[in-house]
């Protein structure tokens, strides 16, 4: 029996906090030296004359997939999206560790899923996670979490009815039915008074990160579409190649400078740590990798 195990609960707990301290310490020195969090992503201001959501939608429709993805890909990294994306919504709450120690946290998440377009005219633009992680690492973001997407749909002020198609051959899979998918959205939303910049949830499916991504490569994992009871239709699911998309899929970035305790660090770091991952992460296990890797 070693000491600490000798100690009663009161004085081992002492000890244990003390080596969290200096865990978290260090991490914080290793991940985000000597910088203070950001509130804004690294996106490019949109150029005025940009394509318009509809005619970007439009223009991809007949396109092979990678081909797409590639689109997809050079419209959001040079800025085409809707500026009430661009502003951040704060979100703060208490989420203890795998030591069962809670901590304080504060986050910025966008408002609504990645769009092409206009504030007038744009289109939540389902794409697969290479080409998510790709926009992420670019944006000084992350993909997020099942965890954090509960979070977000409780703390959502516009909360929308899922709203589905039953499938019918690849209907679903088709930029149409993207299209289709988003006016329907539109429509709820405009119902429910709510305005685009408020934080909407139970619209899309998530494509989230999970120590799955290691166990599973070649795998896309998706969780979410929020039931107004706050139960996910979609459990976690890996069970799609990571080239598959359909309508349903959205992509939420979070800020990857996150604040816990008032301390700067950095979210896909944390989620490797080997106790505080569990602030971030309902899995059993901190992951190995926190990003989708690029294709072969």
């Amino acid at each position: 029996m070693t000491k600490i195990q000798k100690l009663n609960s009161p004085a081992k707990r002492l000890i244990l906090l003390l080596i969290l301290t200096f865990q978290f310490g260090y991490l914080q020195s290793q991940v985000l030296p000597d910088l203070k969090p950001i509130r804004s992503l690294c996106i490019p201001e949109r150029i005025p004359d940009s394509e318009s959501g509809s005619a970007f939608m439009e223009r991809i429709s007949g396109l092979p997939l990678p081909m797409r993805e590639e689109e997809i890909y050079k419209a959001i990294a040079s800025g085409n999206i809707p500026g009430f994306l661009r502003n951040t919504i704060s979100l703060k709450g208490e989420f203890a560790d795998s030591a069962g120690i809670m901590h304080e946290v504060e986050y910025e998440v966008m408002p609504d899923y990645l769009s092409v377009g206009s504030d007038t005219d744009f289109c939540r633009i389902p794409m697969n996670p290479r080409t998510a992680q790709r926009l992420a690492t670019d944006f000084g973001a992350s993909l997020i979490t099942a965890k954090i997407s509960d979070h977000i749909y409780q703390n959502a002020s516009v909360k929308l009815v899922p709203f589905n198609y039953i499938p019918v051959g690849n209907a679903n899979e088709l930029v149409s039915k993207f299209r289709e998918h988003n006016n329907q959205i539109e429509i709820q939303r405009i119902e429910a008074g709510g305005k685009n910049g408020q934080l909407v949830a139970g619209i899309k499916k998530d494509i989230i990160l999970s120590a799955r991504m290691t166990k599973q490569p070649g795998k896309v994992v998706i969780y979410g579409w929020h039931k107004p009871d706050g139960k996910p239709i979609q459990p976690v699911y890996s069970g799609h190649v990571d080239w598959y998309v359909d309508y349903s899929h959205g992509i939420r970035l979070i800020n990857n400078q996150v604040l816990i305790d008032g301390k700067a660090a950095l979210f896909s770091e944390v989620l490797k740590h080997p106790v505080l991952f569990r602030i971030f992460s309902d899995e059993s296990q901190p992951m190995e990798q926190s990003h989708y890797k690029p294709a072969p």
